[in-house]
């Protein structure tokens, strides 16, 4: 019910002065990442990620010259093992889906705002999720003595927020082929080590992304000069 909510949000935003609107559609690919976490990187700790595809649809209303809000939906995809080491040896095979509302500030750079950059506060809720904890004798056994669910540590609800780089190349007036690189911190606890919640898991998050754009103007009466963008 949410999700039919923020839908519905989303295009009765849309329908508000749509000449100044831009809107979007991005493929690409993303994977959780535990660089720089120094709280992820503990003694004894591991991690093999593994990169899913992603696909995200957004909505950009122009407020100023070289400033734009508006908000992105999409659906992401979280894959790793994380393991840890003390005395005996504990892993999660951990596989996540959300589905993602993240309201975008997004600002052009230059006369004809090829480059742009942005901030987003990536929301998500949980669609599927899955996750397997096994624990080993030590850390050389390479047979757990004991394999169990541990999916209900996984958060139905997730905070992301992030910041990124996106480039436009223009293939006519109206239309534009986009790709983008971003990074997101997890403010909130993706899962937890095991079935308990002794320590958690709260990884970054890369994206990467490639999409085409329309652009719709306001009338000309409205326009008072004409810009690049």
């Amino acid at each position: 019910m949410k999700n039919i909510l923020l839908i519905a949000l989303f295009l009765g935003l849309s329908t508000y002065s749509f000449a100044q609107n831009r809107i979007g559609l991005e493929f690409g690919a993303s994977g959780c990442t535990f660089s720089g976490r120094s709280d992820n990187q503990t003694i004894g700790s591991t991690q093999s990620v593994i990169i899913k595809p992603n696909v995200a649809l957004s909505y950009m209303r122009k407020l100023d010259r070289h400033v734009y809000l508006g908000v992105k939906l999409g659906l992401e995809a979280n894959s790793f093992f994380y393991s840890k080491t003390n005395g005996t040896k504990v892993q999660i095979d951990h596989n996540s889906s959300y589905f993602t509302v993240a309201p975008t500030v997004d600002f052009g750079l230059g006369r004809y705002q090829y480059m742009h950059i942005f901030v987003a506060m990536n929301m998500g809720f949980l669609t599927n999720g899955n996750q397997t904890t096994s624990e080993y004798i030590n850390a050389a056994a390479s047979v757990p003595y004991t394999t169990y669910n541990s999916a209900s540590t996984i958060s139905s609800f997730i905070f992301r927020p992030g910041f990124g780089l996106k480039q436009h190349f223009p293939i006519s007036r109206m239309w534009h082929v986009t790709m983008s690189e971003a990074f997101y911190y997890m403010a909130t606890d993706l899962t937890h080590l095991g079935n308990t919640n002794d320590e958690a898991i709260h990884p970054g998050y890369f994206s990467l992304q490639m999409g085409i754009m329309r652009k719709f103007h306001r009338p000309k009466h409205h326009l008072a000069v004409k810009t690049g963008e």
